[in-house]
């Protein structure tokens, strides 16, 4: 008997173009957020305060380190920053 042996499984399905579906909804969310940026204030601020987000929300997108998404990337130097480093061994005399 042959089975077929999946390969691939660490890679995410495609759903449009070369988008998943987190980074395709994530997409959508910062054009809404721009959006109603649009609608609130003038041209200027959405310019202000929209541009540094969208670039953001960008690079957290498509942007990747050693094949590492950027916001796991960023997660993971923020573990290392909060989380004590330092250890102490004590061996257990009480054998």
């Amino acid at each position: 008997m042959n089975f077929n042996v999946p390969q691939f499984i660490d890679i995410e399905d495609t759903i449009l173009g070369p988008l998943t579906l987190k980074q395709f909804l994530l997409l959508i969310a910062a054009g809404a957020f721009i959006a109603l940026l649009w609608w609130a204030f003038k041209l200027w601020f959405v310019i202000l305060i929209g541009g540094p987000i969208i670039a953001a929300i960008l690079a957290s997108i498509f942007i990747k380190i050693n094949d590492r998404p950027l916001p796991k990337i960023f997660s993971a130097w923020f573990n290392f920053q909060t989380k004590p480093r330092f250890y102490i061994w004590k061996k257990d005399t009480k054998n």
